[in-house]
């Protein structure tokens, strides 16, 4: 079979007006969605595919809570091999907690109850992992506080989808990456991806880093109910059942989506549904329209899109092809030319580009803003500036080259965290190297401020310097804060924001 991306189509060819993407990419900007990336594809046709700048459609993403639904999507496969059933008590997974002190409901909970987020904890449990440093993750998860008879009512529960990729683990003898990679991503031809990991074991409800592209074949193979390129690799059933509509999640959205919840996987409107991550990463698969459109966003309220995708993506549709419409098609490529131009920005200097030269700084945290992550005491860092341009080095190994007056693209390792709802904690994701965009500004003489954006996360980070003779103070601060601070959450070892402060005196 011919790979679906190796052509864009007239969408018309597909049965839709070029007027209606054109007309929803417009409507995200007048209401400022920060839409990332959109590819649509229907009938197996692909009719779109964008990604704003800086963003590339290449470019892989953490999806965030979009895992959940890969998680679902490996405990089908070892049912479909007789490894597991759902009825299965999920205690019955992990003998070593048999005789903890919970809750006796806590020992009827069924994989299915996981599946559908209704375990019956009280709150979901992924801070309580997460911040647990010495007990095992399934202890922690076992013993939190029940409210509810499993099965009873929807509460999300990260948690949970983190004890069916233990559960797969042990089940199949190897992690969770591994027997996707054997059973799934590598028929479907996805070969590029990751997944973060505690331990040896998969985080199953977030950690996924896959490419857009690589969602919508995953959307396809749910939209042809198991079936890529004529060879079955999720059953049938598998597929009916993970997308019914299982609990009523008693969202109150006035979009109307959402409102039910299937094996890990989001209702749309009824009839369809969707993977879904925090932030705006979307696969949303509508059989009725044979169709699958994936977004990535940076949206606190996310939602807003849903209403777009109804009134733009899901009317005017026809079954046969349309009539050519030059009119329309060149409104559609002049709003993805807007999304792909460069951005220029006005050009600053200072004297210290040329004092900078060869200065080493030596880091110390500043206070209490680094309280608790990522300690950089005792490192290096470099700056080195000419012209309009500027290399940050730290420690020798986190490379980021930036310019005055438009974005440098580059890739590093990083040694100061990445900006992410969650912190990275396995070796893979902590060692690779993240695709990244940078400019920089000098605010006065001595103040400079470069901004980050760091694609694969979808957040920017912004590097704010003062410099005073051998001193320099640096406060970075993550794009995620505002989205999170607003709203009194607090940053710990599960939802990291807080700023990173530091001091640096010249190396002699």
């Amino acid at each position: 079979m011919a790979d679906v991306f190796d052509r864009v189509y007239l969408p018309e060819e597909a049965g839709i007006p070029s007027i209606s993407i054109a007309n929803f990419l417009q409507d995200c900007e007048k209401i400022h969605y920060k839409l990332r990336t959109l590819h649509i594809v229907r009938h197996g046709k692909l009719v779109a595919e964008a990604a704003r700048y800086p963003f590339r459609v290449d470019d892989k993403r953490l999806v965030y809570s979009v895992s959940k639904t890969f998680t679902s999507t490996a405990v089908g496969l070892a049912v479909q091999e007789g490894l597991l059933r759902v009825e299965d008590k999920l205690l019955d997974y992990f003998p070593e907690c048999q005789n903890l002190p919970m809750d006796p409901r806590a020992r009827e909970i069924t994989l299915k109850d996981v599946l559908t987020m209704s375990t019956g904890h009280a709150a979901d449990t992924t801070g309580d992992i997460c911040n647990s440093e010495n007990t095992p993750w399934p202890e922690v998860f076992f013993t939190r506080k029940m409210a509810y008879a499993p099965g009873e009512r929807f509460v999300y529960n990260s948690g949970g989808t983190y004890m069916l990729s233990e559960v797969i683990s042990r089940t199949t003898g190897k992690n969770m990456m591994a027997w996707l990679l054997e059973k799934f991503f590598e028929p479907l031809g996805i070969t590029d991806v990751s997944w973060d990991v505690h331990g040896d074991v998969n985080t199953g409800g977030w950690g996924l880093l896959i490419a857009p592209r690589d969602l919508c074949r995953a959307g396809m193979l749910y939209l042809n109910k198991g079936v890529w390129d004529g060879r079955r690799i999720l059953s049938e059933e598998w597929v009916r059942e993970a997308t019914t509509p299982h609990i009523a999640t008693n969202n109150s959205s006035s979009t109307g989506w959402g409102r039910h919840y299937g094996y890990q996987i989001w209702e749309n409107i009824p009839g369809s549904y969707r993977a879904d991550g925090a932030f705006g990463q979307y696969c949303m698969v509508f059989p009725e329209q044979d169709m699958v459109v994936v977004t990535t966003a940076e949206e606190m309220d996310a939602n807003r899109i849903f209403p777009l995708v109804e009134r733009w993506l899901l009317t005017g549709l026809a079954e046969r092809q349309l009539g050519k419409d030059a009119w329309a098609f060149a409104c559609l490529q002049k709003e993805l030319a807007l999304w792909e131009t460069p951005a220029v920005y006005e050009a600053t200097s200072s004297h210290l580009q040329y004092l900078l030269q060869n200065k080493t700084y030596t880091l110390q945290p500043a206070g209490a803003a680094e309280e608790g992550h990522n300690n950089l005491c005792g490192h290096k860092i470099c700056l080195d500036a000419a012209n309009s341009r500027l290399r940050i080095t730290v420690d020798g190994r986190q490379v980021i080259d930036s310019s005055s007056v438009t974005d440098i693209h580059g890739v590093t390792p990083f040694v100061i965290e990445l900006p992410s709802s969650s912190p990275l904690l396995g070796k893979e994701q902590r060692s690779r190297s993240w695709a990244y965009s940078a400019h920089h500004a000098w605010i006065d003489q001595d103040a400079l401020m470069v901004t980050v954006c760091w694609r694969e996360t979808g957040h920017n980070q912004t590097w704010k310097f003062q410099f005073s003779g051998d001193q320099l103070y640096l406060w970075i601060t993550d794009g995620t804060k505002q989205m999170f601070d607003l709203f009194g959450i607090a940053s710990d070892r599960n939802v990291r924001f807080c700023d990173m402060a530091f001091t640096g005196t010249v190396q002699p």
